[in-house]
């Protein structure tokens, strides 16, 4: 199985281009899923410098319904044509940034009666060795997740924090064991981590790459957040990148061995 980078916030190879956002393309046994789209200006500049055909894509996975892994989802339906779309049966709820009493809608534009929308709902299989994960919300400990003041979905007249139901992440087995694909691990990082534990029981993985939403956060919450992380499971490779934060990365690498941003180019044989 092998994960390429196609879209992130830096470029780690000189051909492609950097953008906030994600999008990750995962090949099992000939089968290639693209998770998330990025902002849609990178992904195709970037897919033709990696070689990756659009018309090729044979699955696309949304981990949520954020603008910037989601925005690209039109342009490649056009290209890819009427493939599954992956994605939590609440993808349309109305994010929202909400920033000196100014709302902007950073949700997903999706018609869901014009694609083949997929629901995931637990643990739901996508390919042989691919699994998408939803944390359901009794099941999230509002203590380990990071939810900004600022990002908020309309209620009655007025505005509460976003509960993000619709975030989900994957599972890949490969040859080196369980990996974890986070798209920006609004369920926190440590509640996908236990569901996945408790699911293929085991609290040893091989890699866990994606964003992991704690690099806007304290230095405390971050120390907190990487203690448990690195006490609780055991983790050959991590490779954290997009909304993880370059704070983050920093603690992580303290208490972990192997730690690598994944940048744009960047690809994983697992």
């Amino acid at each position: 199985m092998k994960i390429t980078v196609v879209v992130e916030n830096f470029a780690e190879a000189r051909n492609v281009l950097g953008e906030h956002g994600l999008s990750l393309l995962v090949e099992d046994r000939g089968q290639r899923v693209l998770v998330d789209t990025g902002q849609g200006g990178a992904l195709f500049p970037n897919m033709q410098a990696l070689g990756i055909e659009p018309r090729s894509i044979e699955h696309l996975v949304l981990s949520h319904g954020h603008y910037d892994h989601a925005g690209g989802l039109n342009k490649l339906l056009l290209w890819s044509g009427d493939i599954p779309v992956w994605a939590h049966s609440e993808i349309e709820i109305p994010h929202t940034s909400l920033k000196d009493k100014r709302a902007n809608f950073i949700g997903c534009h999706i018609n869901t009666k014009g694609v083949d929308l997929r629901t995931v709902k637990g643990l739901t299989q996508i390919t042989d060795n691919l699994w998408a994960i939803e944390i359901p919300m009794d099941r999230r400990d509002p203590e380990l997740m990071n939810r900004p003041e600022h990002l908020v979905v309309p209620s009655g007249k007025g505005w509460v924090l976003d509960p993000f139901p619709d975030d989900i992440s994957l599972i890949a087995k490969g040859r080196e064991g369980i990996s974890v694909i986070l798209g920006c691990a609004h369920a926190g990082v440590i509640n996908i981590l236990e569901e996945v534990a408790s699911f293929f029981d085991t609290r040893s993985f091989h890699m866990v790459l994606g964003g992991t939403h704690i690099g806007d956060q304290s230095y405390d919450f971050i120390d907190r957040i990487t203690t448990e992380l690195t006490t609780r499971f055991s983790v050959e490779k991590w490779r954290p990148c997009h909304c993880t934060g370059l704070k983050a990365l920093c603690a992580l690498s303290s208490k972990a061995a192997d730690v690598s941003w994944a940048g744009a180019g960047s690809f994983f044989d697992i």
